[in-house]
């Protein structure tokens, strides 16, 4: 295992245990959930275990991992999406989250061009689009 690999699981272990930030100082990768400071009881990890180089950093571990935050995404962002692993990204415009569920506007349409409110479908896979 590689360090980016490490820091990858690593830090998908400690988002599964509710940390959400990580700040590297003085050679060391600290952990905390939403509110929590650095303190000498505080998780940590040596930096030369990991792939980070840079000292004096804070890091979203959701945005390290790619992980996105649906409920907080504006209506008609680019995303791309898909039903099944196997098929291609199809590109289309975020509509709504709900139930777990993320929508899209059919064929491509925005809020804007939809023909009407309900023109949505919700994908099984789904990422934002790099634009």
């Amino acid at each position: 295992m590689n360090d980016k690999q490490f820091t990858d699981e690593l830090f998908r272990r400690m988002y599964d245990l509710g940390y959400r930030k990580a700040e590297i100082e003085n050679g060391t990768v600290f952990f905390y959930k939403n509110c929590g400071r650095i303190s000498q009881w505080s998780d940590r990890v040596d930096i030369r275990s990991t792939c980070f180089t840079e000292e004096n950093q804070r890091i979203d571990i959701a945005e390290y991992l790619g992980i996105v935050d649906w409920s907080k995404v504006a209506v008609d962002t680019p995303i791309l999406v898909k039903q099944y692993e196997q098929d291609e990204w199809e590109k289309r415009h975020f509509a709504y989250f709900k139930d777990e569920r993320v929508y899209a506007w059919l064929c491509g349409a925005t809020s804007w061009s939809a023909d009407y409110e309900g023109d949505t479908t919700d994908w099984n896979l789904v990422k934002l689009a790099e634009v």
